[in-house]
This record gives structure tokens, C-alpha cells and sequence, in this order.
């Protein structure tokens, strides 16, 4: 039986040569390629590509899998960007409803107004409730994954 194309950190770790937590810190440095998007699963030829190159080997194709690498952390880095080109002050308070759940009322919301809410729950990244007269915000499972793109790209900076 061949040996699976994708693997998981400590088989990467094991095919290198090295501990998790040393293939976790190559990552992580940017010396081995960072995981395919949407998995926590390693290719090996990307892996062997980076080896390769750190090794200073010239194979005929490691400057096509250079590129190949290159391409794949574009692809990687756009997955994590911010998808809905929000202002600093929606950004601002769809973080704040991501990682507090109380703050739901425009009255507990600092900055928020019924304008501002409208655009965010036109987007489709909080739903709107009313109960007994009072009107919740609610943020969705789509608002909170962009709220954490968000704050990774806060954390870039």
C-alpha cells in the first residue's frame, strides 16, 4: 500500500526527522509550508519541496513547487482575510458581539446605532430578534467566523 500524499503534524514531524513541536515551530517561521486550507493535514510534496530547498538541492522541479508553495500561501492567507470589507466601527462591534454575548441592545452595544446594526445584519453576520418589544442582536455562526478574521488580522499588525 503507498503511503497517503497528505499527513497529519506528527507524521510531517516523523517524515522530517524532527518532534511536533519543532515542525510546529518550522510552521509557524515559515521554514516548512503551513497546512493545505481548511485542513490540519501537511503535502508531502510541499514538504519535500522546503527540504529541498533548504538543503540547497537544484531538482528540475523545486522551483516549480517554490512557486506552487508561494501560490498555496496566497490561497491560504486570502481564506483568513476579512470577506466583507467592513468599516473600523462595524469591525469594531462585531468583534466586541463575537467574544461577549451580552451585548446584544443597541443600548449596551458602545458605538451602535439602528443604521450601523441594518448593514451587519444585511450582510448576514447578526440576525435581528425582537421579544417583548425589545429589539436583540444576535451575532451568526458567518459573524463570528469573520469576527475571528478579524481579530487575527488585528493581532498582524
Amino acid at each position: 500500500m503507498t503511503e497517503p500524499r497528505l499527513i497529519g503534524r506528527k507524521e510531517a514531524a516523523e517524515y522530517c526527522g524532527i518532534s511536533p513541536s519543532c515542525f510546529s515551530m518550522w510552521v509557524a517561521r515559515g521554514i516548512m509550508p503551513p497546512t493545505l486550507p481548511g485542513t490540519r493535514r501537511w503535502d508531502r510534496r510541499a514538504i519535500d519541496a522546503m527540504m529541498s530547498a533548504l538543503g540547497g538541492i537544484d531538482e528540475p522541479n523545486a522551483i516549480d513547487d517554490r512557486s506552487a508553495i508561494r501560490k498555496w500561501r496566497d490561497r491560504k492567507e486570502s481564506y483568513d482575510r476579512p470577506r466583507f470589507g467592513l468599516d473600523a466601527k462595524s469591525e469594531n462591534i462585531l468583534v466586541a458581539m463575537s467574544y461577549n454575548t451580552e451585548l446584544n441592545t443597541l443600548d449596551v452595544l458602545p458605538g451602535a446605532g439602528p443604521v450601523l446594526m441594518s448593514r451587519l445584519v444585511g450582510k448576514g453576520l447578526v440576525k435581528c430578534q425582537t421579544s417583548e418589544g425589545q429589539v436583540r442582536y444576535i451575532i451568526t455562526d458567518e459573524g463570528h467566523a469573520e469576527a475571528c478574521r478579524i481579530f487575527e488580522k488585528w493581532k498582524r499588525r
